[in-house]
């Protein structure tokens, strides 16, 4: 069995997905079709990366009935869960999905009780010395007490983060990756004091080179959009950089793309592959998502197909 990892998506969601031919704001639309699953950055991630044929373990907070319904749906389909059950409702994201692009309407996370924390530390620490791999994905739920998750002792854990907020405790004991998008990299270069220079043909060099001299990062992964996937590393002390062009594709629906990206890298690092096997098969996971409506309908020889396609055309950032 490939080796289990533990996946905090610490603020789940109610996925509602209404599908239009034509959104105009302001009129009054009828819905022709309208779906409801488990979602939220963990869940996605965590559905993609089983499909691939990795363990997860998920940790998340669940309340009222939507939690009901979302620890319900994940049982059937054999995601291991260590829930941490609270009062408020675990809240909904309403999509709207027409022509390729999406509009979120997106519910404030659950405020969380000092009891509900200290169930949460308990929760974790019952997993946390026999777990080596660690995904955080995603925010943190209101009124979440940080200070105990960064107390967590490091030592041995491999930790993988798709996340920005409150995360610098956690950059600073070190990562195996951090993925962000090209918003969430601003806001990084910001935090650090790293001139934005985004006009200077040396940006990505000079930026990325700065944040892995500041952090220990072993690998940087900035995503955006329809712009190439950019990953960096130091690798003894020099600094390597690639890129590459996710292809043009018919979009369904492109809600979780960044956690099927993250899904695929976990996997792909599970299985032992370099670099930049692990931006190939990341990357053609993220495209294949996004030519299906639901994550978890992802085909693997598609995966596959998309490999083969991207492979040969990885770029080296000099």
């Amino acid at each position: 069995m490939p080796q289990e990892t533990l996946i905090l998506g610490l603020n789940p969601a109610l996925q509602r997905m209404f599908f239009l031919e034509k959104f105009t704001p302001g009129e009054v639309h009828r819905i022709p079709k309208v779906e409801e699953y488990a979602s939220g950055k963990g869940i996605n991630c965590g559905r993609v990366l089983q499909l691939l044929g990795g363990n997860p373990l998920l940790m998340h907070f669940l309340g009222a009935e939507n939690g009901k319904r979302i620890f319900d749906e994940l049982s059937m389909c054999g995601i291991q869960q260590a829930p941490v059950w609270i009062k408020e409702g675990t809240r909904i994201c309403t999509t709207i999905a027409c022509s390729g692009d999406t509009t979120e309407l997106i519910e404030p996370s659950p405020i969380l009780s000092d009891c509900e924390n200290e169930d949460f530390i308990q929760t974790l620490n019952e997993y946390w010395n026999s777990t080596q791999c660690v995904a955080l994905c995603g925010s943190f739920p209101e009124s979440f007490d940080v200070s105990l998750i960064n107390a967590l002792d490091f030592t041995g854990k491999r930790i993988f983060i798709d996340a920005i907020t409150n995360i610098d405790a956690w950059l600073e004991k070190g990562v195996e990756l951090l993925k962000i998008n090209m918003q969430e990299y601003c806001k990084l270069l910001s935090r650090l004091g790293i001139p934005l220079v985004t006009s200077s043909p040396q940006f990505w060099k000079m930026s990325a080179t700065a944040v892995l001299e500041k952090l220990p990062i072993k690998n940087l992964v900035v995503t955006d959009e329809d712009s190439p996937v950019r990953a960096f590393r130091f690798v003894e002390k020099k600094f390597q950089g690639i890129q590459l062009q996710p292809p043009t594709i018919q979009v369904q629906n492109d809600v979780g793309a960044g956690d099927s990206f993250f899904a695929g890298w976990l996997y792909a690092d599970g299985e032992g592959m370099g670099f930049e096997d692990c931006l190939v098969k990341a990357t053609a996971v993220a495209v294949s998502r996004c030519e299906v409506e639901k994550p978890w309908n992802i085909s693997l020889e598609r995966v596959a197909e998309l490999e083969s396609e991207l492979a040969p055309t990885v770029e080296k950032l000099e």
